[in-house]
């Protein structure tokens, strides 16, 4: 548990996943609001309910759960602080999300499974099997996923600019589409604090190409263009879901969209000498990636290579129900 500033605290939920703890923050005040939940696993539960306690509260005392995306690792938990407040207490814990990730809440089952869905199709349509048989298709993930999340009975949806009432004064939305179609910033311009969840982190990638919204929209150029929303905060502090504070948002703005030159670059470049699979083109970017990272590195490559066929430098073609790309 860290104190960000007064009345702010940021708790480290451990995930299951490759990118480590979540950050989850308290905001105390009137309503105790939190920021983001953690996954549903026994060792999340009681972490948070640890670090809850340290603070002499209890996961039945927060009265407002605000949440940044729909990634399960931000809002696994939601449901078990419902049940929580709704047996000590007769008022409600108000959840809210933006309402194009509003179905991951209110029916956490059918978005989990479509979700699945889209990576099963990626996996197969990215050549991993024609190219590597010891990387097995994850036709498991979507029971290990269910098992992490939960529907609550309600949540409240929100949009672009709405305003929060919170301990530290007024928060506001930026809705910053890119890392899930709904993804949200909240900004306090009191204190000069941005809570940005996955839209921009510190020192990884915001994975924005996995949000698999079922439209021809190209998950990292919208990313991108989110980035400019948040670039007017310059001054500002962003808090974001994992890792640590980022002092200076430009700056890092600036190094996120070189980053993404270059990836673009090596692409390009590779294509030059023969035609790849999406799998290739993701062992060329990333290396020796792990296998729990295949999807990222799967979505990402699939994104830079539709970014580069709008630029007339690739050609994507698919035979046999593989994705290859050559250059244009």
């Amino acid at each position: 548990m860290t104190d960000i500033v007064d009345g702010i605290h940021r708790i480290e939920v451990p995930t299951p996943f490759p990118v480590g703890p979540v950050n989850c923050y308290l905001i105390e005040g009137s309503p105790l609001t939190l920021i983001d939940t953690g996954p549903k696993t026994s060792k999340s539960f009681t972490a948070i309910q640890q670090e809850l306690r340290a603070l002499s509260y209890d996961m039945s005392d927060i009265e407002q759960i605000l949440l940044t995306h729909n990634h399960v690792d931000h809002i696994g938990l939601v449901a078990q602080f419902v049940k929580e407040r709704a047996r000590i207490h007769s008022s409600s814990t108000e959840v809210w999300i933006h309402e194009y990730d509003a179905e991951a809440v209110t029916d956490y089952e059918r978005y989990m499974e479509r979700y699945s869905d889209a990576f099963l199709r990626l996996v197969i349509a990215s050549g991993v099997l024609e190219n590597e048989s010891k990387i097995p298709i994850p036709e498991n993930r979507t029971e290990f996923f269910k098992a992490i999340g939960e529907s609550v009975p309600i949540a409240h949806s929100f949009r672009e600019g709405a305003k929060f009432k919170t301990g530290i004064g007024e928060l506001s939305v930026i809705r910053t589409p890119g890392h899930s179609l709904g993804s949200s910033c909240f900004v306090s311009d009191e204190h000069k604090i941005l809570f940005s969840g996955d839209h921009i982190l510190g020192d990884i990638s915001s994975n924005p190409s996995i949000s698999f919204d079922d439209s021809e929209r190209i998950g990292m150029v919208t990313y991108l263009d989110s980035l400019s929303r948040i670039e007017c905060k310059a001054g500002y502090i962003a808090l974001p879901g994992h890792r640590e504070p980022i002092i200076d948002i430009r700056f890092r703005i600036q190094e996120l969209r070189k980053e993404y030159e270059e990836k673009l670059q090596k692409v390009a470049e590779a294509l030059m000498v023969k035609p790849y699979t999406v799998y290739e083109l993701s062992r060329v970017i990333y290396g020796d990636y792990a296998t729990d990272s295949l999807v990222l590195a799967l979505a990402e490559s699939y994104d830079l290579l539709r970014i580069l066929e709008v630029k007339n430098k690739v050609k994507i073609l698919t035979q046999g129900g593989i994705i290859y790309a050559v250059k244009a």
